[in-house]
C-alpha cells in the first residue's frame, strides 16, 4: 500500500530513490477518500514481507473518509495466508459473486485443493 514502509529493494527498484520519486502519489491511503464501490482488504498479521502497518494506514484513511470496506485478518499467517489460503479464496469468490453478480453464495462451503481428491 505504501512502498515507503516496505522493503527498500522493492521500492527503489520500481519507484527509484525516496528523494527522487513521488512515493506519496502511489500510497493507497492518500486515495482512500476517492473510493467508490466495494473494497475487501485482507492481511496476514505475521507477514514479514508487507508489514501489517501498511494496511493500517489504509484502514485509518478509509475510516477518516467515512468509507465502507470489509477486512479479513489472519492472525497467524504470513504473506499469502498459508494454511488459510482456501478460506481466503472462498471469501474472495464470495465477494465477487455477491458484489458483481448480486447473488448470495452458499454459506461456508468448502473448497477442495488439487491434492484433495474426492472419494
Amino acid at each position: 500500500h505504501d512502498n515507503r514502509n516496505y522493503e527498500d529493494d522493492w521500492g527503489e527498484r520500481y519507484n527509484g530513490l525516496l528523494e527522487n520519486s513521488d512515493y506519496e502519489a502511489q500510497a493507497n491511503q492518500n486515495h482512500a477518500k476517492n473510493l467508490k464501490g466495494k473494497l475487501m482488504l485482507a492481511h496476514g498479521m505475521m507477514d514479514n514481507n508487507v508489514p501489517p502497518y501498511n494496511v493500517y494506514l489504509v484502514i485509518d484513511a478509509l475510516n477518516k473518509a467515512n468509507k465502507d470496506y470489509d477486512l479479513v485478518l489472519f492472525p497467524h499467517s504470513g504473506h499469502g495466508f498459508g494454511l488459510y489460503n482456501p478460506y481466503m479464496m472462498r471469501r474472495r469468490w464470495d465477494y465477487f459473486v455477491k458484489h458483481l453478480q448480486g447473488v448470495e453464495t452458499p454459506k461456508e462451503y468448502n473448497l477442495r485443493g488439487a491434492n484433495q481428491v474426492q472419494k
